[in-house]
């Protein structure tokens, strides 16, 4: 079975909410992330990628024909040795084209934000007196960003979770060996997100890939793939792994009227 956690297959919603289900019920719900991005990968019935993920892959020439993938939900991705665990992406996906071996890091959302900004974790951890926090900080954003160039968002603004979880992905692909990454945004438009919050998440999309790419590319709109992008990588990543963003959108609101 393609989707497995901890080598138990999970083939139906219910085997997904009891293995691989978030830590709250609240969050198990209809028109909400987890269980959205669960029925979304779950449709192809093991066999197909979702079918907006399909189309973006066939659209860029670093992706061929996909022969084979599996998947694991809510996969830990750690780029450091620092203390703490390291936030999960919601799927993990192990692919093989005809170009070989690489990583899908699925984060799905419905309009939930990106996390705080660089500036806000790194003001949290220095006023919490941590200093694993401030260094992993420091860390993340050597290694992914480097410095600032001339018309590149300022780094206070960029949200730390999308840093992370590039880091995440790339230290995954580096321990498998593998020499591309994609950092996959799946959103879903249900009746449950707010216009305004979709806006703003699209906004800070636009400026983390402004930032990574230093203005060659200035949005990350539904359908759009970038990349490869060759990150610093020091101190935190060995080898060279070119990684990619992505972003698909399901529309799944109700029609009205």
């Amino acid at each position: 079975m393609p989707i497995s956690k901890n080598g138990t297959p999970i083939a139906t919603l219910e085997d997904w909410e009891q293995f691989a289900g978030p830590m709250r019920d609240d969050q198990w719900v209809d028109g909400r992330s987890a269980k959205e991005t669960a029925r979304a990968w779950l449709e192809g019935n093991g066999v197909d990628l979702p079918k907006e993920v399909a189309t973006l892959l066939k659209r860029h020439d670093a992706f061929g024909r996909l022969l084979s993938w599996s998947a694991e939900p809510e996969g830990p991705l750690r780029f450091d040795d620092l203390a703490g665990e390291p936030r999960p992406f919601d799927l993990l996906v192990q692919a093989t084209d005809e170009q070989g071996d690489y990583l899908i890091a699925v984060d799905g959302t419905v309009d939930e934000p990106f996390g705080d900004t660089v500036g806000d974790t790194l003001a949290a951890a220095v006023d919490g007196e941590r200093p694993d926090g401030v260094a992993r900080v420091t860390q993340l954003v050597t290694a992914l960003l480097g410095a600032r160039q001339e018309g590149d968002p300022a780094l206070k603004d960029i949200r730390y979770q999308l840093v992370a979880a590039c880091a995440g992905a790339l230290g995954e692909a580096g321990r498998r060996g593998h020499p591309r990454v994609l950092v996959l945004v799946h959103e879903f438009v249900t009746d449950r997100a707010q216009d305004r919050k979709l806006l703003v998440n699209a906004i800070d999309l636009g400026r983390f890939v402004k930032r990574l790419s230093h203005g060659a590319a200035t949005s990350l709109d539904a359908g759009e793939l970038h990349g490869p992008f060759a990150v610093p990588g020091a101190p935190l990543l060995a080898a060279p792994i070119d990684l990619f963003i992505g972003k698909v959108s399901r529309n799944m609101r109700s029609r009205r009227g």
